[in-house]
């Protein structure tokens, strides 16, 4: 398996209006509609479109959305055997307010806030036949934890994503092979400034500028890949879209910075469209891109 990716899924309700309200006030929204969401689902198709093989751990409820999640990652050729089914609960929801070519999104973890230590141990077994394991912040923490200890002990790399924030143990960052925090993320762990800290965790800390691209240290000096720049539909899953691309190519074996230029490509192509996985590019679509570069 090139690639196991543990996180969340959701299904993203998406509103289309020309500003957020505010504080009790309504407004009338330009269009809505539903999509498969979730940072781990989002990493985990953009991974899978891109070439590799992606087995994914998680949790979705009984309901119609958990099955309609589940069914989108197959749809993706996402191996889902250990994706777990919680009965009586509610699946992760995302609900999302697209205006002036941003978003702002609340995040519901419904089953995802199930995903235990407990359960991650049962499929740890899976879990060592991964190249790359791909995490990020939308299950507990002491799940994140566990899972961290457990790649490096067994010499599993690991690529951790700390988004949304949450705070975490500098030991818990030293363990992992790549950190791929924004740059309000990198200052939310670190206290200081992202530039400060790429030159202390060099060919490690990866940090994404959004349309300025990704920065990061290469043992000598700071190396900035630019971002591919393109006319944004929806920004919405950008960033998992990066992320999902970066394991990819280097599952596939490209170098450190090869990687980082295909995925500000790949998440450049997503935004395109609407919705988190709707503007996702295959591997097809991104060589014609990239060809025409």
């Amino acid at each position: 398996m090139d690639i196991v990716v543990i996180g969340s899924l959701s299904t993203d309700f998406i509103v289309e209006s020309y500003r957020t309200p505010e504080k009790g006030e309504t407004i009338v929204g330009d269009s809505f509609k539903t999509a498969c969401g979730g940072k781990g689902a989002n990493q985990a198709v953009a991974a899978a479109r891109l070439g590799s093989d992606v087995s994914f751990i998680g949790a979705i409820s009984d309901d119609g959305f958990g099955e309609a999640l589940k069914t989108n990652l197959k749809e993706n050729n996402i191996f889902c055997e250990h994706l777990e089914t919680i009965e009586n609960e509610s699946s992760g929801t995302a609900h999302i307010t697209i205006y002036e070519q941003d978003n702002s999104i609340i995040f519901v973890p419904g089953t995802n806030g199930l995903v235990s230590p407990e359960m991650i141990k049962e499929k740890e077994m899976h879990i060592k036949e991964a190249e790359y394991v791909l995490i990020q912040n939308e299950i507990p923490i002491e799940t994140t934890k566990y899972i961290i200890d457990f790649c490096f002990e067994n010499d599993i790399k690991l690529i951790y994503n700390p988004a949304p924030f949450l705070p975490i143990e500098t030991e818990y960052i030293d363990k992992c092979d790549l950190i791929t925090p924004n740059e309000n993320e990198c200052e939310a762990l670190f206290g200081v400034n992202y530039r400060d800290m790429i030159k202390r965790y060099p060919n490690k800390l990866l940090v994404t500028l959004g349309s300025e691209g990704c920065v990061y240290n290469n043992g000598t000096e700071d190396v900035s890949v630019p971002a591919y720049q393109t006319d944004p539909i929806d920004t919405t899953g950008a960033g998992d879209v990066f992320n999902g691309a970066l394991t990819a190519f280097l599952a596939q074996g490209e170098t450190l910075e090869a990687a980082i230029g295909y995925a500000n490509m790949a998440a450049a192509i997503s935004i395109r469209k609407v919705g988190a996985q709707g503007g996702t590019p295959t591997l097809e679509e991104w060589k014609r891109e990239y060809d025409n570069i």
